[in-house]
């Protein structure tokens, strides 16, 4: 996709190269591991984020109270206000698309300048002024719920507006150009977290006020590039809208991966909280820290063999990330019968499980932004939109399932609880976004830029003597499009893209869509 110009500020050209840079493997590492002034900022900023959100959606983030367990006094409403009002903006945005943005760069720039230090102010009000209220709150009043609802809704502002800004950060970058730098951000995010409880209100006040101000300082750098990237028009190459104004041609790859991340979301808050109210005995507050030395070695270990392995096979591999992902989050909700008398096991697997599930969706998300060229800001509102709702409804479901069966029988209960959970992750790997749909975004061409992929496709459509329209119909198939998308896209009929589907393979000498991506790959070599 993109590099880095003189200036070390990623560009958001989705056609753009740095200069010198190789279109192809190259003789030098696959991955690349150099930290300039960009790759730092994108490492701490983004990472000070990330935590800042986890520190607030965690029970034992910076808005444990001493009145409820797990913070339930002020938490829970603000986790919950503010989890609703970034799903909602993040999803409005992702329906709305770039429609109003046009204007002149200069002007965008200032905007948006003014949103993202008005929108860091507020998560850092929000969350000083949580911390000090969940020091101060000695019952749950209505007063208090009402305050922390309020200081959720401004939280939830912070939250979509940077989780937007940073996914347009980092689809300006080439994905082997920051991978590693993005591995170590979501490492290094769970830091806080070991030494959050040792602290105190005013080492709580601190993080709550500074990460979201250090996260703005760091995003400033990338002014400029998300300026272009908001007044640019969108990257797919889209037909004209209807009489409702709606595009058709949708991509279900960014629906599919939206669905998948609800489950994920939805089941790893569900068995968070069933570990909460559900379980013998509460965690003892000095096993907090360990939980979290855990979440961060394994998460880490895990994704330094992954990108071991990626090195070794010089290709981007993502369905790594989501089977790992898959497998943690299966062993901590079939871990979960353990937590009524051995809490930690149960809750330390499951924080593992939702540390690499993010990792590996803001990566697909990536993915999808440059191998079907849509707009970084629709892929990051839809996915991350539906993740942040799916949130307070798994919490949601863990109180309903604790009210309705009661204390005396949620030992009982948690056997099928963990099946239930299971279920529902199993649903999603195996159907909602299966390894087969990740295929489709050809992990192994993505070495490859926008500009140099369609050149790619254009130089073996001449090679083959493919017609004008089989080339057309060869470049969507090279970036994963199924023959319903083709048949929109085109204005064709379905009969007429099999058959030239089917005329085209004939003259490439292939049979499937895989061997297509291969042909693509087996040429650049």
């Amino acid at each position: 996709m993109a590099g880095n110009n003189g200036e070390g500020n990623p560009r958001t050209d989705a056609t753009a190269r740095p200069e010198g840079a190789p279109a192809g493997e190259g003789s030098g590492p696959f991955l690349s591991v150099r930290l300039d002034g960009a790759r730092a900022r994108l490492l701490i900023g983004f990472a000070s984020f990330v935590a800042w959100v986890n520190l607030l959606v965690c029970f034992e983030g910076f808005l444990r109270d001493t009145v409820a367990y797990g913070g339930g006094v002020v938490r829970d409403p603000l986790f919950v206000a503010a989890m609703l009002v970034a799903g909602t903006v993040l999803v409005a945005v992702a329906l709305r698309g770039s429609r109003g943005l046009a204007a002149k760069q200069e002007s965008a720039r200032r905007r948006l300048a003014r949103g993202l230090a008005g929108a860091g102010a507020l998560g850092s009000a929000a969350g000083g002024f949580g911390v000090a209220l969940a020091a101060s709150a000695a019952s749950n009043t209505a007063a208090v719920w009402a305050t922390a609802t309020a200081l959720g809704c401004a939280a939830g502002l912070f939250v979509a507006a940077y989780t937007l800004a940073w996914g347009s950060a980092i689809a300006a970058f080439d994905m082997r150009e920051i991978l590693v730098v993005l591995c170590v951000a979501l490492c290094l995010q769970w830091v806080p977290f070991v030494g959050v409880v040792l602290i105190g209100a005013l080492g709580k006040a601190v993080l709550a006020v500074g990460l979201p101000v250090l996260s703005w300082w760091c995003l400033r750098g990338f002014a400029d590039g998300l300026a272009r990237a908001r007044t640019a028009p969108e990257q797919r190459c889209s037909r004209p809208a209807d009489a409702d104004g709606r595009a058709p041609g949708r991509d279900f790859v960014t629906g599919r991966m939206a669905a998948a991340l609800f489950c994920f979301a939805f089941v790893v808050q569900f068995v968070w909280t069933c570990n909460i109210v559900m379980g013998g005995e509460p965690l003892s507050e000095g096993l907090f820290w360990l939980v979290y030395v855990c979440v961060l070695v394994v998460s880490a270990l895990a994704m330094a063999v992954i990108l071991g392995l990626m090195e070794r096979w010089r290709s981007y591999r993502m369905e790594l990330f989501y089977r790992t992902a898959f497998a943690f989050g299966v062993l901590g909700s079939v871990a979960l019968p353990l937590a009524y008398n051995h809490l930690f096991f149960s809750y330390a697997v499951i924080y593992v499980a939702f540390a690499l599930i993010s990792a590996t969706m803001w990566m697909l998300a990536w993915s999808v932004a440059f191998m079907r060229k849509v707009a970084p800001r629709r892929i990051i509102g839809c996915v991350f939109g539906l993740q942040y709702l799916a949130l307070p409804c798994g919490f949601a479901a863990a109180k309903l399932m604790q009210w309705w069966a009661g204390a005396a029988a949620s030992s009982a209960l948690l056997p099928y609880v963990g099946f239930a959970a299971v279920a529902v992750l199993v649903a999603a790997y195996a159907f909602v976004l299966p390894e087969r749909t990740l295929l489709l975004l050809s992990p192994r061409l993505l070495k490859l830029s926008h500009e140099s992929l369609d050149e790619r496709c254009r130089d073996v459509a001449r090679a083959f003597g493919l017609t004008e329209r089989e080339g057309e119909i060869f470049a969507l198939l090279a970036r994963g499009r199924d023959v319903g998308y083709i048949e929109q896209e085109l204005f064709i009929s379905r009969n007429t893209v099999n058959t030239h589907r089917k005329n085209l393979y004939r003259k490439l000498g292939i049979h499937t869509q895989q061997e297509l991506l291969s042909l693509i790959e087996d040429e650049l070599s």
